[in-house]
């Protein structure tokens, strides 16, 4: 008689934003064909259509969450699953901090408020796809102060962002502690929180959160090669393009500031900015 395969384990990376997502993305794409024998890694580049739509459905559903974006992202992550393979012994690393919803910051967005409902969801359609399964959730956090300078610095590229770091701080000060929304996720599946501050400095960076709940076997890890760290900010660049986002003029003139102001940066060594008091 052939041996049942056991259930798969299914890992979901959902965030959060700014926490090493770009470094935990590039290493699963540099190193997804020594991982296919164990675990299929997927991150939404280059991803099933319906996957990068259900990611579209999370993001929509963080800014409206009584609309029809839950029963859309359903819709889109169920076309996803079923059409997900996984051979035998095979299980899945997907990582995408979509799914997470709009980053805290973004116009509307003050928290990760919608995470529990799309991790429900992501939990519901994948239970029914793969019965049994061994499902968690990795969710990387950060210190304060370091993740809102980070958030500040993404946001400053928008035109209408005009809060200088203390006030984008003072206004995102519920953001700062995720421990409630990982406790209102951890009923639908087991929930690791990855502080940077631990993984960033293993041999393979940020990723191996995901390879420790992934169960990777010591040898398989041992082949993989690390990656430089990924999407480092340039030095204090958050309260020029503030500066200039205050300024009236026109929006192209505004980009191409800014856009010189990033290649000067990007030709010195690179500084951490000061501490928000």
């Amino acid at each position: 008689m052939i041996p049942k395969a056991e259930p798969p384990r299914l890992v979901i990376h959902a965030g959060f934003h700014k926490t090493g997502t770009t470094s935990v993305q590039a290493a699963l794409a540099a190193h997804a064909p020594l991982l296919r024998p164990y675990a299929l890694a997927l991150v939404l580049r280059g991803a099933d259509l319906a996957l990068r739509m259900a990611a579209q459905e999370a993001r929509r559903l963080s800014l409206r969450p009584a609309g029809p974006a839950r029963a859309r992202l359903e819709t889109c992550l169920r076309l996803w699953a079923e059409a997900l393979v996984l051979a035998p012994g095979q299980g899945l690393i997907l990582s995408a901090e979509d799914f997470a919803g709009h980053m805290p910051g973004h116009p509307g967005i003050a928290s990760y408020a919608a995470a529990p409902c799309i991790a429900a969801t992501l939990a519901k359609v994948l239970r029914a796809r793969f019965p049994g399964a061994d499902l968690r959730f990795v969710y990387g956090t950060r210190a304060p102060g370091p993740w809102l300078r980070s958030l500040h610095w993404q946001q400053a590229k928008r035109h209408d962002m005009t809060e200088s770091a203390a006030e984008f701080a003072a206004r995102l000060a519920d953001a700062v502690h995720p421990a409630r929304i990982l406790a209102e996720i951890a009923p639908h599946a087991p929930v690791t929180a990855a502080a940077l501050e631990d993984h960033a400095p293993r041999r393979l960076g940020p990723v191996e959160a995901l390879y420790d709940a992934a169960g990777l076997p010591d040898a398989l890890r041992a082949s993989l090669a690390p990656l430089p760290a990924a999407n480092a900010a340039p030095a204090d660049l958050a309260a020029a393009f503030v500066a200039l986002n205050r300024t009236v003029m026109d929006p192209a003139a505004r980009d191409a500031a800014k856009a010189a102001l990033l290649a000067k940066a990007r030709q010195t060594p690179f500084a951490p900015p000061p501490a928000i008091a």
